[in-house]
């Protein structure tokens, strides 16, 4: 068992160097092709570099309002998320169980999810009487159709076996519920919750860069237009960063609370 232990230990290890060494190999390329002048096939000479970004984004780290920003957009993300998912579970449960359900509300469903989050926008904002609130819908619509999808066909896919089972033990229809079904779509709900955590990190910025007034993605785009392309840069990574770590920690409730998986 500790020779077990060990192996796994030392796999793991590895795993973190290899995927550190990735990242640096990624940065010091993107500094030779910025030092280098490279024009084709992509114009890395126009570019600031690595070093010039992060010396920048250092800088960063000691401005209160660059700690604002990340704050308002995660609390935007987050209730995304929690709207996204205390609707998307129950309502993909009962399309995925119920056939009718299924026939009534699914194709009007499914005619929206492919609309782009920024198509939304106008729409949005003429709906909602605030742009905080229309912020909060586009990142709710984000997490809301990839956990509704999982969740559709993973209440479709629960063996009978497993219900029929709870029946003869004496659990009924709505206790069916908490002890077989979410058990058993559990997996495929994180997997849902992953891809909605990043697609709700997309419907935040794009939010924010149409309409809003603060956070990391209106940060970003004011950069932009002032051809402030460090600080652009600096928001396009921190937004890859937070969207990173909110999916780690999906993945780590994951492992947390489905281990037999």
């Amino acid at each position: 068992m500790e020779k077990l232990r060990k192996g796994i230990r030392r796999r793991s290890v590895a795993s973190t160097l290899v995927r550190i060494a990735s990242v640096i190999v990624f940065l010091l390329l993107w500094e030779a092709a910025v030092r280098a002048n490279v024009r084709w096939p992509l114009q890395f000479g126009n570019l600031p570099g690595p070093i010039d970004i992060v010396s920048t984004w250092w800088s960063y780290l000691g401005r209160k309002q660059y700690y604002m920003d990340i704050g308002i957009s995660t609390a935007r993300v987050l209730t995304g998320i929690v709207l996204g998912f205390l609707t998307a579970v129950p309502l993909g449960l009962w399309i995925g169980l119920k056939g009718a359900a299924r026939d009534a509300l699914f194709p009007s469903l499914e005619l929206f999810r492919p609309i782009p989050l920024i198509a939304f926008l106008p729409v949005t904002m003429l709906l909602f009487p605030t742009i905080e609130s229309s912020i909060i819908f586009i990142t709710f619509i984000g997490a809301f159709f990839p956990i509704l999808i999982n969740a559709k066909d993973a209440a479709g896919r629960v063996s009978p076996v497993l219900v029929q089972a709870a029946q003869c033990l004496g659990c009924g229809p709505v206790r069916a519920i908490w002890k077989v079904y979410l058990p058993a779509m559990s997996p495929e709900l994180f997997t849902g919750l992953a891809v909605g955590t990043g697609a709700s990190w997309m419907g935040v910025i794009t939010g924010e860069m149409m309409s809003g007034q603060t956070g990391i993605g209106y940060t970003t785009w004011q950069a932009y237009h002032l051809l402030d392309y460090r600080q652009s840069i600096i928001g396009m990574f921190t937004i890859g960063a937070l969207g990173f770590g909110s999916s780690v920690l999906v993945r780590s409730g994951e492992r947390l609370l489905v281990r037999w998986k």
